[in-house]
């Protein structure tokens, strides 16, 4: 059985000259999600740069990749394994019949549950491991399909968090930012007790 094609991501197309192509490719069409005219980079609501939406990706269609190489405008594209995570994303696809951004939330959760006694311990082979299975997906997905990944895992932390908001009187980034502080603060504890014990042990 052929491989299912992934993403549109390869190693090459980080190079500066398929950027300027595949912006051009999507600029050339206006925005129909935040009306920005043709040649200029789609904009957020407080009117800054962003990543282009998905509305106007679909008006513009996938960028013909194949095309720009035949006409030596990209190198060759070479084939690249299927990260872990890709398959652990369909799977959850299947299993909860929900598309792509939320299987590829589903499926770092997952990855992450599976190692939670090593990020506790905050085991830097474990961390490492982690790192670069969610990089390996998020270049698969290119910045398009990580923008939206990251947009599920923020709305499912606020959903998990919702308990705690809801005794925040009102101010719920005020709630998020102790969990940030609280956490941050028990790393550098750690952080400095490793550092003495490095110290005595000199």
């Amino acid at each position: 059985m052929q491989q299912e094609p992934w993403g549109r991501w390869r190693q090459q197309f980080r190079s500066g000259e398929v950027v300027r192509l595949v912006n051009a490719w999507y600029r050339r069409v206006e925005c129909p999600a935040c009306n920005v005219a043709v040649g200029r980079a789609c904009r957020t609501p407080s009117g800054y740069p962003t990543d282009h939406h998905r509305a106007r990706r679909d008006t513009a269609g996938p960028p013909p990749y194949e095309e720009w190489t035949k006409q030596g405008r990209i190198p060759e594209i070479r084939r690249m394994p299927a990260p872990d995570l890709l398959d652990a994303s369909r799977a959850a696809q299947n299993d909860f019949g929900v598309d792509q951004p939320i299987g590829d939330a589903v499926a770092i959760v997952r990855h992450v549950l599976a190692n939670q006694l090593g990020i506790a311990l905050n085991d830097e082979t474990t961390l490492d491991r982690l790192d670069a299975a969610v990089r390996a997906l998020a270049l698969a997905r290119g910045p398009e399909g990580s923008a939206d990944v990251i947009t599920v895992l923020a709305t499912q932390l606020v959903g998990m968090l919702t308990p705690s908001l809801a005794r925040a009187d009102g101010d719920p980034d005020a709630v998020f930012a102790m969990l940030i502080r609280t956490q941050v603060d028990r790393i550098r504890r750690q952080q400095r007790a490793e550092q003495q014990l490095r110290t005595r042990e000199t």
